[in-house]
């Protein structure tokens, strides 16, 4: 029996060594040799047009903060106005910031307009006598405006002519003591410090006339200064008799 069970087992064994060789006879080899393979590089460019085309740019792009007008933006609305910042707002809030940078540029202008002659009154002065000043400043002398005076008027500059005849004017009344001149008084100082009721209403009227033609822009025409001219000249006439 045991003898039996010993050619059982041979067999069993030589039976399983053919059939595993059997089958490995039929598979194909995995990697089976290809006379016709060729080994091939890419070229140097390979590359570089993937790395341009942005379908393929994988890097993870870092967006940047939030600038420092951003940041004044946001504390506009979240300090001044108790609101949230959000894109509508803040874009809102630049609609509104550009119009009054608008006004306030306008408005700038409008000063430099309005008040060119006092920006460009030292050039014009510089024309007529570089020794000589047409706002009076305690210094000048009564010949000095008559100059000035008889300048303007030659070149039909008459509100020229009207600023030059009220230094006169001042420099005529600090000379009689009727008034103290100092650069920080103004011309309503100087009626206010006129003893004489009589004069000082008829300097607060040549001083308002004064006013509207020198800092109102009023054009001034040849008959009108005329008319003007007397007020001036009778003034001094009664001060200084």
């Amino acid at each position: 029996m045991k003898g039996l069970i010993k050619y059982i087992i041979l067999f069993v064994f030589i039976f399983i060594g053919s059939a595993i060789r059997m089958e490995g006879s039929d598979r194909e080899p995995l990697l089976a040799r290809d006379s016709s393979y060729v080994l091939r590089t890419p070229k140097a460019d390979f590359l570089e047009k993937y790395k341009k085309d942005a379908a393929f740019d994988y890097t993870q792009k870092i967006q940047d903060g939030p600038t420092i007008w951003d940041r004044i933006k946001r504390w506009i609305l979240e300090r001044l106005f108790r609101m949230k910042a959000s894109e509508g707002s803040l874009q809102a809030l630049d609609i509104i910031l550009y119009i009054l940078a608008t006004l306030v540029a306008v408005g700038l202008v409008y000063v430099v307009i309005r008040n060119r002659d006092k920006f460009l009154f030292r050039r014009r002065e510089e024309e007529f006598f570089p020794d000589d000043s047409v706002e009076y400043t305690g210094e000048q002398e009564a010949d000095a405006f008559v100059r000035l005076l008889a300048k303007a008027e030659q070149d039909s500059d008459y509100v020229l002519a009207i600023r030059v005849s009220y230094s006169g004017l001042l420099q005529m009344l600090d000379k009689k003591q009727v008034i103290r001149w100092e650069a920080s008084k103004t011309n309503r100082d100087y009626i206010y410090e006129i003893k004489n009721k009589a004069w000082s209403r008829t300097f607060e009227e040549i001083s308002r006339i004064f006013d509207h033609v020198c800092y109102g822009e009023f054009p001034v025409s040849e008959a009108e200064y005329q008319n003007i001219k007397r007020y001036f000249v009778d003034f001094r006439k009664e001060v200084e008799s």
